[in-house]
């Protein structure tokens, strides 16, 4: 308060009957004039918690719109989560089923070629079984006249150098 200006008391501060039930006996009890300091200080005082009292409602009330926006949408995300959750174990099952259908497209892919496979070398080892006698034959010819041609060389070679 500056010295030069007074400020006035809003009236309504001067009325006892705007004090709460808590407050309005200490007027009546004192005596106090509603000019008084102690009295315009009760009331100051009064009209302060009020307005602090005004604006944590309003806090609380934002505050719960806000707890509410956060807890729906924390909702929504666990019942996304949920659905992915499901979705999962939906391509599990599919996944796990997949190598079952694969072998199975895979023998039948695979049955003929290889059947074939398996013909065509049976049909090998006839044909083979036949040659292979005379292929041994033959081997054995082979080795024994390497032997002749090794004894012979050497029976040759051992008289030039007791001839020479």
């Amino acid at each position: 308060m500056s010295p030069g200006k007074k400020e006035t008391v809003p009236p309504e501060w001067l009325d006892p009957e705007s004090l709460p039930d808590d407050l309005r006996w200490i007027p009546a009890h004192y005596k106090l004039h509603p000019g008084d300091p102690v009295y315009l200080l009760l009331a100051w005082h009064w009209r302060r918690l009020q307005r602090s009292e005004d604006v944590l409602r309003a806090l609380a009330l934002e505050l719960r719109t806000s707890l509410d926006n956060r807890i729906e949408t924390l909702t929504e995300a666990a019942e996304t989560v949920a659905g992915v959750g499901d979705a999962l174990a939906g391509v599990q099952a599919e996944l796990e089923q997949k190598p079952a259908q694969l072998a199975g497209q895979i023998d039948t892919l695979l049955a003929k070629p290889l059947g074939q496979a398996v013909a065509q070398l049976q049909t090998l080892e006839k044909s083979l079984a036949t040659i292979a006698p005379g292929i041994r034959a033959s081997q054995h010819r082979q080795l024994l006249a390497a032997l002749l041609i090794g004894v012979t060389l050497g029976v040759l070679l051992a008289l030039s150098v007791f001839l020479a």
